[in-house]
């Protein structure tokens, strides 16, 4: 797959999950209880692309990924950024969060089309943490076609 093909994919893989989360809403899913609804998985979503847009030019350049070597504590540090984020977002409308996710997936892409090729390839990070994104979204995509309202 070429980096633009690839860079499609993702943009096209944010759409979706905007219009799936913009359904679930309209049919009354909601957060209930610690299961997300569509505002916080956006939400979710929208943070972590405003990480990458700060993350990939620096990883690019040569810095390693910050990534905890143990997996518990990584969790941990994740679950922590996502709550984070979820606060932050509050009770702020759908349609505001999905405008914050369409700018940070949008920023990102910027980012990476600026990018030698060489990066997209299999193994390097910005080619694994693009596709790991691409099927995050259709995770949540399909969490939210299973929520009732």
């Amino acid at each position: 797959m070429s980096k633009e093909q690839l860079l499609q994919e993702f943009a096209d893989a944010y759409e979706k999950l905007i219009g799936t989360a913009t359904e679930a809403a309209r049919r009354g899913v909601t957060r209930q209880g610690d299961t997300w609804g569509p505002r916080e998985i956006v939400a979710h979503l929208a943070g972590w692309e405003v990480m990458a847009t700060v993350r990939i030019p620096h990883i690019a350049a040569g810095m390693p990924p910050l990534e905890e070597a143990d997996e518990a504590r990584q969790a941990i540090m994740n679950d922590a950024i996502n709550a984070t984020i979820v606060t932050m977002v509050g009770d702020q409308p759908l349609e505001t969060v999905c405008g914050l996710l369409r700018q940070a997936y949008r920023s990102d892409v910027e980012i990476l089309r600026k990018l030698d090729d060489t990066f997209f390839q299999p193994g390097e990070y910005v080619y694994e943490r693009t596709k790991a994104a691409i099927e995050h979204c259709q995770e949540h995509m399909q969490l939210l076609l299973l929520l009732e309202g």
